[in-house]
């Protein structure tokens, strides 16, 4: 097994904010493909948030009870 030692966690990007769909020239390619995977990964982004919320509050549950967790 390679030693784990010398792995570091790989550096977040930041995506630079663009304007939304609705605010683009529809003829402007560049700026439309911009504002399409902008909302696709603010859309990723809340659904993993819920997802993690959701195992939290699960894992709440089976130790504290249903009526125990906020």
């Amino acid at each position: 097994m390679a030693a784990t030692a010398d792995w570091e966690y790989p550096e977040h990007r930041q995506f630079e904010r663009v304007p939304t769909l609705d605010k683009v020239d529809p003829n402007d390619r560049k700026a439309v493909y911009a504002a399409r995977n902008q909302k696709i990964r603010d859309d990723w982004v809340k659904a993993m948030e819920a997802r993690i919320i959701k195992e939290k509050l699960d894992e709440c549950y089976r130790t504290e009870g249903v009526n125990h967790c906020k």
